[in-house]
């Protein structure tokens, strides 16, 4: 297993934004449950989302929607910060 973001698992925009893009071109939609919310709200912290979207900013097209546990978990993991 490599330390970086595969991202020829995840699909693409008509632009070719990408999971890996930067923030100026990308906009990361997550959902969390409520035990999720309160954690983020008293503790700063939280567990992984269940629920990632993301949109590409110059088409408006949300071109991939995570809800496997893996796959956000790889994400969260590896994710360009």
């Amino acid at each position: 297993m490599s330390n970086y973001l595969d991202i020829n698992r995840f699909k693409k925009s008509s632009a070719g934004t990408s999971i890996g893009s930067p923030e100026s071109e990308l906009e990361i939609i997550e959902n969390y449950t409520w035990v999720g919310w309160f954690m983020i709200t008293w503790f700063g912290t939280s567990q992984n989302p269940i629920y990632l979207g993301f949109k590409c900013k110059k088409t408006g097209e949300l071109f991939e929607e995570l809800t496997r546990k893996d796959d956000i978990k790889y994400f969260m993991l590896y994710r360009p910060r």
